[in-house]
């Protein structure tokens, strides 16, 4: 049998260093895989105060040493392939590697990772303090100096199967989903199972959806609907969902085509100018939208008023 060679890749920054940031410490990353033939297909823009990015990854069989990074990394398998190697001090061994297994590095920690054949996988880059704010000092699975090793999560699949499916998508609404969903999965993985979420005051709930439909003919990002509530992006996106039951993306997505709706049914703006007064990026975008969330298009509500009236 033929032996892969291991190549090394030093792929550490200085934490004193004033531009150190997720985005340089991924680009770190992505020069180690791409000697072995891997790529990185997708990544978010870094966000949040360079607080979390997500990068989608696809690779051939490797044998790759990562040295210490800044940030922690989360790397989600999205293929099934068996994994061998270790994280920091603890020794090498198999790994399954189903879909849905979760790798967690804490900063500082080097490893050591094997695939025999080609492989799809998601790392998700943040800040360490991001565990404590979102645990509020309280841990579960995930803690700043423990690694994990090929783990499963209860509830956690159709929040990855979403990452998945938002990073490859375009545009600011496909980066802030998979931003939230980064930030929900983390806390997951953080927070404390028989915790309860604490939900949104009436107060800061009313002043989210006042500023939504406020400004949907906008860009509207997570950070500025946390903004409203004092709190920061992760613990937002927590305690949002806890009140509404969806996340904060798909709040303002149905809000925009329910004002979509309604300007189709009760103007005569073209279906062109309704996308852009509700926010969409293109009418196709609008219409696709409208056809995911509510399985109708622009065209068949205008055909529908028309046939009303005549």
């Amino acid at each position: 049998m033929r032996t892969q060679q291991t190549r090394h890749a030093d792929v550490s920054l200085s934490s004193g260093d004033n531009h150190l940031t997720l985005a340089s410490s991924t680009a770190t990353y992505d020069s180690a895989l791409e000697l072995f033939g891997g790529r990185r297909i997708e990544a978010t823009p870094s966000a949040c105060g360079n607080q979390v990015l997500v990068a989608l990854y696809e690779s051939p069989p490797y044998d790759l040493e990562v040295a210490p990074m800044d940030f922690a990394r989360l790397s989600i398998n999205l293929a099934g392939v068996p994994v061998f190697g270790a994280i920091a001090s603890s020794r090498s061994r198999n790994y399954n590697g189903r879909r849905y297994s979760l790798f967690y590095t804490p900063a500082g920690s080097d490893a050591h990772w094997s695939k025999p054949r080609h492989s799809r996988h998601c790392n998700i880059y943040f800040r360490e303090d991001l565990i404590e704010e979102l645990a509020d000092g309280r841990t579960a699975q995930l803690s700043p100096d423990r690694p994990l090793l090929d783990v499963h999560v209860r509830g956690i699949k159709p929040w990855i199967d979403a990452l998945e499916l938002s990073i490859g998508e375009p545009g600011p609404f496909a980066d802030d989903a998979s931003l939230v969903l980064a930030h929900l999965i983390v806390a997951k993985l953080t927070c404390v199972p028989e915790r309860h979420t604490p939900t949104l005051k009436a107060a800061a709930l009313g002043r989210v959806r006042e500023y939504v439909a406020e400004h949907l003919g906008e860009t509207i990002r997570v950070a500025h609907l946390a903004a409203l509530t004092d709190l920061s992006v992760g613990r937002f996106a927590l305690c949002f969902q806890a009140s509404t039951g969806v996340l904060p993306s798909r709040f303002v997505l149905s809000r925009r085509v329910e004002a979509a709706m309604g300007l189709l049914r009760d103007s005569p703006m073209p279906m062109a100018e309704v996308a852009v007064a509700c926010g969409f990026s293109s009418q196709q975008h609008m219409a696709t939208m409208m056809r995911r969330l509510v399985g109708v298009v622009p065209s068949s509500v205008r055909r529908r008023v028309r046939g009303t009236n005549a």
